[in-house]
């Protein structure tokens, strides 16, 4: 069951996936979130830009999901980025240092122009 506080949508851009989150993300919807990743990763995009500009909480479950569909998105070739970023998850970002971790842009046209997509391999998703 979907979490009333926060809302996801993925939405496709040639051959990028945009995978927007709004609202307030932490433990109670850490499953969700995952989910819809899981999914956009499955469509094998040559990009999975996830869209963070409507993020009013974000909490270290939330920077946790986001690490794991990293490493998943890693294993399977496709490139991960995050896109204009909240306050509140570009605090997060930073007091972590995973804003290093990251390719972060400031915003999502910058992040589809920047990320020149290659052809992801088809294997390795049991990372999330």
């Amino acid at each position: 069951m979907p979490a009333p506080d926060m809302k996801t949508s993925t939405t496709r851009i040639g051959d990028a996936l945009i995978c927007s989150i709004a609202g307030y993300v932490h433990m109670d919807n850490e499953q969700q979130l995952r989910h819809e990743l899981r999914q956009a990763l499955v469509r094998r995009p040559a990009l999975l830009a996830i869209d963070l500009h409507a993020v009013d909480l974000f909490t270290t479950s939330a920077l946790h999901t986001l690490l794991t569909a990293r490493r998943a998105a890693l294993a399977a070739g496709v490139p991960l980025v995050l896109a204009a970023p909240s306050p509140q998850a570009q605090r997060v970002l930073e007091i972590t240092q995973t804003d290093t971790v990251f390719r972060v842009f400031p915003t999502l046209t910058e992040a589809l122009h920047k990320c020149a997509p290659s052809k992801p391999d088809k294997s390795h998703l049991a990372a999330l």
